[in-house]
């Protein structure tokens, strides 16, 4: 996995989440609170800043933030 893409993209959760701890690819989007807003910030920071488009609808299957930095590590290539 890429590390600046890995940290970008724990980051933007941070931010989109507003979480207070610390986010790794192991997080959850359980543990970061679930809430479909967020989610959406999470995707638009990923589609503004990296250029990727992940759908929210996809996000929301996924169990980790380290799913969602391999998704987003596919779209980029």
């Amino acid at each position: 996995m890429n590390d600046e893409l890995t940290q970008q993209i724990c980051d933007f959760a941070k931010s989109a989440y507003n979480y207070d701890g610390d986010v790794t690819p192991e997080t959850t989007f359980e543990t970061l609170g679930k809430g479909s807003m967020k989610m959406i910030a999470l995707t638009s920071m990923i589609e503004n800043e990296l250029d990727a488009e992940v759908p929210v609808r996809e996000v929301m299957v996924m169990k980790t933030i380290g799913e969602l930095i391999e998704r987003t590590a596919e779209e980029m290539e």
